[in-house]
C-alpha cells in the first residue's frame, strides 16, 4: 500500500493531471488549483477512491481513510475551553 503524504502526492499518483480530471469530473484548471493549494474537496473523495482502484488496483489504490487522514492533517486545532476564558 502507498502512503500519501499530501494532496499533492494524490493527484500526482495518476500520469497526468488531465487523466486525475477526466477520471474525477473536473477541468484541469481545477486540477491545478488542487494541487497549487495542496487541498481538495470532500465532494470529490469517491470518485478519487473509485478510480484510483479501477487504474491502480487494490493494493495500490487510495483510499476513503488516506483522504480523510489527509483533510484532517489540515484543520485548525479545536479551540480549548481554558483558552476562552
Amino acid at each position: 500500500m502507498t502512503q500519501f503524504q499530501t494532496f499533492r502526492d494524490v493527484i500526482d499518483a495518476w500520469p497526468t493531471r488531465r487523466e486525475f480530471a477526466d477520471d474525477i469530473g473536473v477541468s484541469v484548471a481545477v486540477v491545478h488549483k488542487m494541487h497549487e493549494n495542496d487541498a481538495v474537496r470532500g465532494v470529490y473523495f469517491a470518485s478519487i477512491v473509485l478510480s484510483s482502484r479501477r487504474r491502480h488496483g487494490p493494493d495500490h489504490a487510495i483510499t476513503a481513510w488516506d483522504l480523510c487522514r489527509l483533510a484532517a492533517r489540515r484543520r485548525s486545532p479545536a479551540p480549548r475551553a481554558e483558552d476562552a476564558a
